[in-house]
C-alpha cells in the first residue's frame, strides 16, 4: 500500500536582515535568562533574535506615544551609560 504523503507548505516568512549588536555581560545574562525561561514555558528553543523581534513587535503595537514616553528614556539611559557607537547630532 502506498503511503499518503501530505505536501505541507511553510507559511511565507518575511525576508530577514542580519544585524549584530553589542551587549554588556549583564545584558547577555539577561537575554540568556529570558531565552531559557521562554524555552521552558513554551517548549521551543528560543533565540536572542526571537526575543528582540518580540520586543520590537511589542513596542510597535504600543504606538508612538508609548515609545516616546517609555522607550526613549531607556534608550537615553543606555547612551548615558557610555556604550555609544554613534555621535550626538
Amino acid at each position: 500500500m502506498a503511503s499518503l504523503k501530505t505536501n505541507r507548505k511553510n507559511p511565507a516568512s518575511a525576508p530577514t536582515t542580519i544585524r549584530s549588536l553589542s551587549l554588556t555581560p549583564t545584558a547577555t545574562r539577561t537575554l540568556d535568562s529570558i531565552a531559557q525561561d521562554a524555552s521552558d514555558a513554551i517548549g521551543w528553543t528560543v533565540s536572542g533574535s526571537a526575543i528582540v523581534r518580540a520586543l520590537l513587535r511589542h513596542a510597535d503595537q504600543q504606538g508612538g506615544g508609548w515609545i516616546k514616553a517609555r522607550l526613549f528614556p531607556l534608550i537615553e539611559q543606555e547612551i548615558q551609560s557610555g556604550m555609544v557607537w554613534g555621535k550626538k547630532k
